[in-house]
């Protein structure tokens, strides 16, 4: 079960079930977590991270695999080094944890957070009491995004900054720009991209930076229509740090990206996997804006090929609280 990626639905905080969609079978199944109980959950590299309201984090393994019993114990929210500027409510807490490597493999694993409303950055390694911050050049700038590619941490702020996160100094730990996006491509209203049947600027709602099947740095951004506001476009480039250079990318050939409110990730579309070849798998990480009883219609596959959209068979209601993710497989 842990060779695919699964979605893991919105949180029943009464249940030690939790909901996950297989898009392979596009069957909702139920899958016990009784760690991850009233919980909000977060995922990175096949692991989930748990946040409850005793402020304590743990690091749980694949849920979707048989011996998921191993749990690891995170610094909790009061060892944060800016502590005093954390938001008092846990759903004001937008987070995105993001694994080095499998704590199961590399011991010298490194977890990095983006934390408090998207502004902050810590991280912590093994046998650390606290999680050290990592600073920016513009404090107080959101930061987008953020992966482990290639032995460091890099990350991608509002402006279209891209960060090398520089952990291996004296802390506090620093972050360098080592690339600029084209100004454009970070409009919140791009007037080369309308929507259909209308004269409307779709707007950006969001970019990700995904390490691809080949190894390249990926950076996709996603537009929505205004009203109702649904997902209608990704745009993927590629980016070469060295030549310093980003080039669109019209085919993701037999790949396809899974994006949400994990760090993005990218297959090989075959058998063992299951998957559509050149698409991309979104799920919802709006945070802030609560979905309607009665279903998400921002969860689904972008085909790339022809822009369309092919939305889950599937309705789920939820808050600003918990937000569905992928799950990454285990191998």
């Amino acid at each position: 079960m842990s060779d695919v990626p699964w979605l893991m639905l919105a949180d029943d905080t009464e249940s030690p079930w939790r909901d996950v969609f297989c898009p392979s079978c596009q069957w909702v199944h139920k899958v016990p977590v009784p760690a991850a109980r009233a919980r909000r959950c977060f995922s990175s590299r096949g692991w989930l991270f748990t946040l409850g309201m005793d402020r304590e984090i743990h690091m749980l393994k694949n849920p979707m695999s048989r011996h998921h019993s191993y749990i690891v114990k995170l610094p909790d929210l009061d060892m944060f080094s800016d502590i005093e500027r954390l938001p008092y409510y846990l759903n004001d807490f937008n987070t995105k944890f993001v694994l080095s490597a499998s704590p199961i493999s590399s011991p010298d694993y490194m977890v990095m957070i983006i934390y408090g409303k998207g502004t902050l950055v810590g991280l912590w390694r093994p046998g650390g009491e606290a999680w050290t911050a990592v600073n920016f050049p513009s404090p107080g700038r959101d930061i987008c995004d953020i992966i482990f590619y290639k032995g460091c941490f890099i990350a991608i702020d509002y402006k279209g900054s891209i960060l090398r996160c520089n952990v291996d100094g004296p802390a506090p730990f620093e972050a360098q720009v080592i690339f600029k996006m084209p100004g454009r491509l970070m409009c919140w209203e791009d007037p080369d991209l309308v929507q259909p049947g209308t004269k409307h600027p779709l707007l950006l709602r969001g970019v990700y930076l995904v390490q691809s099947t080949r190894g390249s740095l990926l950076f996709v951004s996603r537009r929505d229509r205004r009203k109702p506001d649904w997902t209608l476009r990704f745009q993927v480039f590629d980016i070469d740090l060295n030549a310093r250079t980003c080039r669109e990318v019209k085919s993701l050939g037999n790949a396809s990206l899974f994006l949400g409110p994990n760090p993005g990730f990218s297959l090989e579309s075959d058998e063992k996997h299951r998957i559509e070849p050149n698409c991309i798998y979104f799920t919802d990480d709006s945070w802030g804006q609560p979905i309607e009883e009665g279903g998400d219609m921002e969860m689904g596959i972008y085909h790339i090929e022809d822009r369309t959209i092919e939305r889950f068979p599937v309705a789920t209601s939820y808050d600003d609280y918990s937000f569905p993710f992928w799950i990454e497989p285990s191998f």
